[in-house]
């Protein structure tokens, strides 16, 4: 796994925009580093940072680095609060 990815994860998920933005400015520059396609394992890892809303669009980043790991799968995408799990579900299922 590349090391931008596990530095993101390790950051845990987003904050919400209502958050102080100072806090993102780390965030968008590990996301620079990452370039497509991921591996499914990245894909899965990058999906629990997704929080509660866009993020600034940070979010919609990530969602459109997850879509290019081939073979994602509904089976890849975990659990959790975040809608953009949802949104990632339902993309699937419009794709299919």
């Amino acid at each position: 796994m590349r090391s931008a990815i596990i530095a993101m994860v390790k950051l845990g998920p987003f904050p919400s925009e209502s958050s102080d933005a100072s806090q993102l400015a780390e965030r968008e520059a590990l996301l620079a580093q990452i370039t497509p396609p991921l591996s499914l394992a990245e894909a899965a890892a990058l999906a629990g940072v997704l929080g509660p809303d866009d993020c600034f669009g940070l979010a919609w980043s990530v969602v459109h680095l997850i879509e290019s790991a081939p073979g994602w799968s509904a089976r890849h995408i975990p659990l959790g609060p975040s809608p953009f799990l949802s949104r990632l579900r339902a993309r699937l299922v419009r794709a299919s």
